[in-house]
């Protein structure tokens, strides 16, 4: 590694001389009459001056960046940890010409960082994911995989960085979601990227399903699932690749319940497969829904509506939904309600979504000024759930 030696020339910092005497004045012994029974009482002090040559293994990486960095350019002193990735969001062109020497100090300085990536574009797409540059450690540039495993709430997630979403910073309000979950609740995550909400669900409700469009994201959840199955015994009830509406569906009519017929080789070799069902997982009503897509989550709302017939779904077991959303309103709770009512067909007031003592709302954190992130949580009203299904 040659970054202490690049810093050093650049600051002009030396690494401390272990040859060179580190004292000016050496201690005196006080001169004491021995004959003197009051002197022999007496203390004596004498000053000792040390010098001390902080080198690089000295700073921080702040104190470093300080140095190596031109005196108008700011420090990047935040940044978030996926795993052992560090993603900074550096301002451009401010950062430009010195993002690969910001990464290489970090990578020096931080032991548990073997990654340092740059955003280099807006989190957005279907997958909610964002370009971005490689600036030290392993990993390519500008493309290629860049797998890390996080560590939240007592569960390992593996993932790739690239490719799926993932923010460290909501592990705290998704376990406050996860803890308003009862022992009898059967949670439905229809955007469960690799399962932060899903897993921790499964060991506190009655069962979990977890779907995702992303079949990256919904390839680690398998892994992460079966990980998960060998430290706690407990497993998700079913995982599927599909866009909301489909699963919703699904998990309506109860299609996740059904055999599964899959295809296997016999031992007799290659043209002699033979059709095996595996065991179908129980019948569950799920009464809890959760849709962590908050770019898109109010508009997804729609494929509750008409969804339900009465006849399976009375209307005390309609779920309960828990959608997270963006405002930039002055009123954030009335904007996600209303918008909330539209998406689902009804008039577009808060008022549609049911009394205001069953709709709850959550400032979550503002993620820019004037600009929250909402959690609205409320029961599907019987008008959206049973629309042209004769309930309404």
């Amino acid at each position: 590694n040659t970054l202490p030696r690049v810093v050093r020339e650049a600051v002009g910092l030396a690494a401390p001389d272990p040859n060179a005497d580190d004292s000016e004045t050496r201690d005196a012994k006080p001169s004491l009459d021995a004959g003197e029974p009051s002197q022999r009482t007496e203390k004596a002090f004498s000053l000792i001056t040390h010098t001390l040559t902080l080198g690089y293994d000295s700073l921080s990486a702040e104190e470093a960046l300080r140095r190596v960095l031109p005196s108008d350019v700011v420090v990047p002193t935040g940044f978030e940890t996926a795993g052992h990735i560090a993603h900074l969001n550096l301002r451009s062109p401010e950062h430009d010409a010195h993002a690969c020497l910001i990464g290489a100090v970090l990578l020096d300085k931080l032991p548990n960082i073997k990654t340092v990536v740059n955003k280099t574009g807006e989190t957005g797409g279907p997958f909610r994911t964002f370009a971005m540059e490689v600036l030290a450690g392993e990993g390519g540039r500008f493309a290629g995989p860049l797998v890390t495993t996080a560590h939240e709430n007592g569960v390992a997630y593996e993932f790739d960085f690239r490719n799926v979403y993932w923010n460290s910073r909501l592990g705290t309000e998704r376990k406050r979601l996860v803890d308003s979950f009862g022992s009898e609740d059967v949670v439905l995550d229809l955007c469960c990227g690799v399962g932060p909400i899903a897993l921790p669900a499964a060991r506190v409700a009655k069962a979990a399903f977890a779907n995702d469009l992303n079949p990256d994201a919904v390839a680690f959840l398998r892994k992460n699932d079966a990980r998960h199955f060998k430290t706690t015994g407990v497993k998700l009830a079913g995982i599927t690749n599909m866009n909301a509406r489909d699963c919703v569906a699904a998990m309506v009519r109860f299609d996740a319940a059904e055999e599964t017929e899959d295809t296997v080789s016999n031992s007799s070799g290659p043209g002699t497969e033979v059709s095996r069902k595996e065991p179908a997982p129980p019948l569950y009503r799920f009464t809890q829904a959760v849709m962590n897509l908050p770019e898109g989550s109010l508009d997804l709302l729609s494929c509750f509506r008409g969804a339900f017939d009465k006849e399976t779904w009375p209307p005390a077991t309609l779920p309960r939904i828990n959608a997270y959303a963006f405002s930039k309103d002055v009123d954030p709770e009335r904007d996600v309600a209303t918008r909330a009512a539209a998406a689902l067909g009804l008039e577009p007031t808060p008022e549609s979504l049911g009394d205001p003592g069953t709709v709850h709302y959550r400032r979550v954190r503002a993620v820019a000024p004037g600009k929250y992130m909402m959690l609205l949580s409320f029961r599907v009203p019987e008008r959206a759930a049973y629309e042209g299904a004769g309930g309404d």
